[in-house]
């Protein structure tokens, strides 16, 4: 307990900024190792499109870039087109007058048909 009370009197500006440096990579690590492990769940791979999915959601689920993703959805910029807040599918179909449904259709017929090219190079 001496060398930190010596550290904190004679160096408090090097212990303040250290302690937060350690905050800083201890948040930054359980944060991807709480991604980590969420996403190698074979549960979270290959999801069936559903209304609360953004299609960030949908691209890292299905491992495919946004944009191919907005593709399939026929939209550009998803994050634009709603405005503030989380772009989920039923805010991009409320936002561009089309029915959940429709979207959800779009995505069950586009995204294995994407994804093929990737099934096909992947070895057997």
């Amino acid at each position: 307990m001496t060398k930190l009370r010596y550290l904190w009197a004679h160096h408090r500006i090097a212990s303040i900024g250290f302690t937060v440096a350690l905050i800083a990579a201890l948040f930054f690590s359980v944060s991807f190792v709480r991604r980590a492990i969420y996403w190698s769940d074979s549960a979270h791979h290959r999801q069936i499109p559903e209304p609360w999915m953004t299609p960030g959601y949908i691209a890292r689920s299905w491992h495919l870039p946004i944009p191919e993703v907005e593709a399939i959805l026929r939209i550009e910029n998803s994050r634009a087109l709603v405005g503030s807040g989380r772009p989920t599918l039923d805010r991009i179909a409320t936002a561009t007058n089309q029915s959940v449904e429709a979207l959800l259709d779009r995505l069950a017929a586009g995204l294995p048909a994407a994804t093929a090219p990737q099934d096909a190079d992947a070895p057997q």
